[in-house]
């Protein structure tokens, strides 16, 4: 049976088109770092990439979420702990006032300086976020939740509370219920002391001042050991959160990314399946007519 010239040029023109194509994708995959540029060149695998990339999307804002918990939480403990302290230093007054040894004096300096720690109460309620969000005036945190006038704390934020969305439909209240009142009450009890220190009411001191400041720090305890309960929620959460992330990445990578040894490889036989098709195709077409008569 006898070739023609054109079928001959036509399967020497598709032999070489098809080893071109082969080695010109496995050069753009090295010079890429890609599998396909293109979702029709990998359905299966573009189909799979994507939904890898929605899940770390949502992790990536669940993370996001949780930073922001973090951080807010982190600036609750602060203060509590500041908080503590001033609640220390009113028990060390209070224990130095309910000595019957002290003089006018000496109650009334210790009653200024319950004074100061009423102040410095009044700055650690109206504590500040990164965002310069108050943190413990619920959602209405654009200003001052806190002002004292009178020997009386006013709050002027509100109750609601502050979510985040740390799972898909699970949220966490990353606000403290009721602070406002916790603050109120504490401020009152320093205004108590103070009154008692100024009067020498010994046994107001004794019984009534010690006993309020050992209830609240009782309350704040309770605060800082809520608050602590949640920043290793938030912590354990963000450490999966990481996880899950990297997992994603990966096999993002797997679906998209090419095996750059395993990718200059196949260069190298793809290249050398190009120049074969070329030399075979230039051979074929220097066959003389005779040859196609034997």
């Amino acid at each position: 049976m006898r070739v023609s010239t054109p079928y001959q040029f036509e399967t020497f023109s598709n032999s070489i088109r098809t080893a071109q194509e082969a080695y010109f994708r496995v050069q753009r995959q090295i010079s890429t770092g890609k599998k396909f540029e293109s979702a029709s060149e990998d359905p299966l695998s573009t189909r799979l990439s994507i939904n890898a990339r929605t899940l770390k999307s949502r992790f990536e804002q669940f993370d996001k979420n949780l930073r922001g918990a973090n951080d807010y939480l982190g600036f609750s403990e602060n203060a509590l702990a500041d908080v503590t302290d001033v609640v220390n230093q009113a028990n060390q007054l209070a224990i130095q006032g309910a000595s019957s040894a002290i003089d006018v004096g000496a109650a009334q300096s210790l009653a200024d300086q319950v004074g100061k720690l009423q102040e410095r109460l009044v700055r650690l309620a109206n504590t500040q976020g990164g965002q310069g969000q108050y943190i413990f005036a619920g959602q209405k945190n654009g200003t001052a939740p806190y002002s004292a006038s009178g020997g009386v704390l006013t709050y002027s934020g509100d109750g609601n509370p502050i979510r985040a969305e740390i799972r898909s439909g699970e949220y966490m209240d990353i606000n403290l219920a009721g602070i406002d009142t916790d603050f109120v009450d504490m401020y009152a009890k320093l205004e108590q002391l103070k009154t008692n220190l100024s009067n020498q009411d010994v046994v107001a001191i004794s019984t009534q001042s010690l006993a309020d400041i050992k209830g609240i720090r009782d309350k704040v305890t309770n605060l800082r050991a809520e608050v602590g309960s949640r920043l290793q929620t938030v912590q354990s959460l963000k450490d999966e959160n990481t996880r899950r992330i990297d997992d994603f990445t990966k096999d993002i990578s797997d679906y998209e990314d090419v095996d750059l040894s395993d990718a200059i490889v196949r260069y190298q036989q793809t290249q050398s399946a190009y120049q074969a098709a070329m030399q075979v195709a230039s051979q074929g077409m220097n066959l003389s007519l005779m040859d196609f008569l034997r």
